[in-house]
């Protein structure tokens, strides 16, 4: 059958491209896409051209889809009907596949398909990838309640990232340069600050402890110096193993360089979530479902894939209106 799917067709050019899309083998489904959305950091360092490893151009970018299952396989798991979030495609034909998210349908195994809870919308169901991504990072952080969390940085994985801590029971102080991503964070419940003047000079006065979480969602790695300030100190005399963690939750192409004096004397633990897995992206399903994760005011806007090249242009403007989009694939 013939599919449609958003392709990266070179550095900064984005189109819509028609390939041909297998029959279901034995174990595996097709899912006709109702909304895919996207992951700002990860895809728009592949759209220009530095993601480690990257496959060649052209290909289909993204990994956050959801649907509902059109065919099974003869030995398949899931049934016609059944409403299903995956990561994408896993062929597409002619094209490559930067994970084969953005489609109109997908061929994949039925195993890498999650029921999208009843009561939760699909649209909202495509948030899970980033929302798990960010529960993954607070899972390493080992945050207990009452632990006080600075949160730099309020993009979409950011405001996750603050809401997801906040759940937990700790004290969250969030911080942007962007006063319109500050005040949707504070519109979620999250105590939240413009850093128009400096990050250390925005959240210390908030923070006359320090942080016991210091939670880096910048992608800037300029930004580690400063931030490191947050983080809280350690006494001389003290002989309690737990010391301040400093999260690089954030995307990344490069080193990030750590200045080794400001982490010595605070003892910092630098702990660097690698994505998410399976069972995250269970979890955050469920907790959406369940109202326990405000996550669908982080989809600024939910367009047509013909907008693809002017959806990526936006999300790129570091003080844009989107904190990401999700693309409607059913008309």
């Amino acid at each position: 059958m013939k599919a449609r799917a958003i392709v990266h067709q070179a550095v900064g050019i984005v189109g819509v491209e028609e390939f041909d899309l297998r029959e279901p083998g034995d174990d595996e489904v097709v899912v006709e896409a109702h909304d895919t959305c996207v992951s700002p950091g990860t895809e728009l360092r592949c759209l220009a051209g530095r993601q480690p490893d990257a496959v060649p151009f052209p290909y289909v970018p993204g990994y956050a889809m959801t649907g509902v299952v059109i065919r099974s396989g003869p030995n398949a798991s899931l049934a016609p009907g059944t409403r299903v979030y995956l990561n994408g495609t896993h062929d597409a034909g002619r094209l490559g596949l930067m994970w084969g998210g953005h489609a109109s349908h997908a061929v994949a195994p039925a195993a890498a398909c999650i029921p999208v809870p009843d009561g939760l919308s699909l649209l909202d169901a495509s948030l899970a990838h980033l929302a798990a991504i960010a529960y993954h990072g607070v899972r390493i952080a080992m945050a207990d309640e009452g632990d006080t969390v600075a949160v730099i940085g309020l993009g979409a994985l950011g405001q996750l990232c603050a809401r997801l801590y906040a759940s937990l029971g700790c004290r969250v102080v969030a911080g942007d340069l962007s006063e319109r991503r500050v005040g949707r964070a504070r519109n979620a419940g999250i105590e939240a600050v413009p850093c128009g003047s400096g990050i250390a000079s925005a959240l210390m006065p908030l923070l006359p402890a320090g942080a016991d979480v210091v939670v880096d969602v910048t992608g800037n790695r300029a930004v580690v110096a400063e931030s490191i300030a947050l983080a809280r100190d350690v006494p001389w005399n003290d002989d309690s193993p737990r010391r301040a963690r400093y999260i690089i939750q954030g995307s990344y192409p490069n080193d990030v360089p750590i200045p080794y004096q400001a982490a010595f004397l605070k003892e910092l633990t630098f702990r660097v979530p690698r994505d998410c897995t399976f069972g995250d992206r269970v979890a955050v399903l469920n907790m959406m479902a369940a109202g326990e994760l405000q996550a669908s005011d982080c989809i600024a806007s939910v367009r047509i894939p013909e907008t693809a090249q002017e959806t990526y242009d936006e999300l790129s403007k570091p003080d844009g209106e989107l904190l990401t989009a999700a693309f409607e694939w059913r008309r």
